[in-house]
């Protein structure tokens, strides 16, 4: 099931307001990422407790959008006016002052292997998001219940040293089949400023894209068995039925016996045959 969280750039420092229209003009401002029912480790490197706020269900839909209508309603019914959930919002200065300070105990904690995929996020947060950055919590399950363990996620990213806090993580991170930029730092849709970078995608492959492993060379058998044959094959084929063809008959002719004549020809098709293959032998 899919339960989206977005990294989203933001001019607000706060979520947008759909009482006031503001998710009008919300996008195209800057870049975004995404992940799925789960912080990756450096969304939550630029953040502190400090920064927890709470917005209400309601203006998740501008008051003025015919197209989110139903939607608007179905919220009400569901939630009421003043329901409210929690998520996390800072400026950019100070998003950037924490992944630098806390680049070195994150790097200690995952490997050196992933340090370039945290200096490439952070160079790509100076440059993709506005003036501020907003975690979009929205679509946690049971998000209106999920401050107490927001505020866990965020008080662990300075107690990385504990290696029971990112045991889950880092045994994601060994399997085969795993995505390291995604569970470290999400994945962006946007076209202008991609991210990951087609550098650091060279460098930590997405495992669903690789090419399938080509298969081994043919067994020998299925070599010869594939290879054309030599315009001297029916030749000898032909002559091989015309000689068991000539010894059947002229067995027959001679003693008259059907039985006789049968066990010539099978004598002389079998002994034709190995001779031939004995013959031809492996071709290159």
């Amino acid at each position: 099931m899919s339960h989206p969280v977005y990294l989203s750039s933001s001019h607000l420092p706060r979520m947008p307001e759909g009482s006031r229209n503001e998710w009008r003009g919300f996008f195209g401002h800057g870049g975004e990422l995404e992940a799925n029912a789960f912080f990756p480790l450096f969304w939550r490197a630029l953040f502190g407790e400090g920064d927890i706020r709470h917005a209400r269900f309601i203006d998740s839909y501008d008051i003025d959008d015919e197209d989110s209508a139903i939607e608007r309603e179905e919220c009400l019914e569901d939630f009421g006016a003043d329901a409210a959930y929690p998520y996390l919002v800072t400026d950019k200065a100070s998003a950037l002052t924490r992944l630098a300070a806390r680049r070195e105990a994150v790097v200690a904690a995952i490997g050196e292997r992933y340090r370039p995929l945290y200096e490439g996020f952070e160079a790509w947060t100076a440059q993709g998001f506005a003036d501020y950055i907003l975690l979009r919590t929205e679509g946690l399950p049971d998000v209106a219940d999920a401050e107490p363990w927001l505020r866990a996620e965020q008080a662990s990213i300075d107690r990385l040293d504990d290696s029971s806090l990112i045991g889950n993580l880092m045994s994601d991170l060994s399997r085969h089949d795993s995505d390291p930029v995604w569970r470290l730092a999400g994945i962006g849709a946007s076209s202008d400023n991609p991210w990951p970078t087609p550098e650091l995608r060279r460098l930590f492959p997405d495992p669903r894209q690789r090419k399938p492993r080509k298969e081994g060379s043919a067994q020998p058998a299925e070599k010869l068995r594939s290879r054309p044959k030599s315009w001297i094959d029916p030749v000898l084929e032909w002559l091989a039925v015309a000689l068991s063809a000539a010894a059947t008959l002229g067995t027959y002719f001679s003693t008259r016996s059907m039985w006789l004549a049968l066990l010539v020809f099978l004598c002389a098709a079998f002994a034709l045959g190995f001779g031939i293959v004995k013959l031809r032998g492996p071709r290159s």
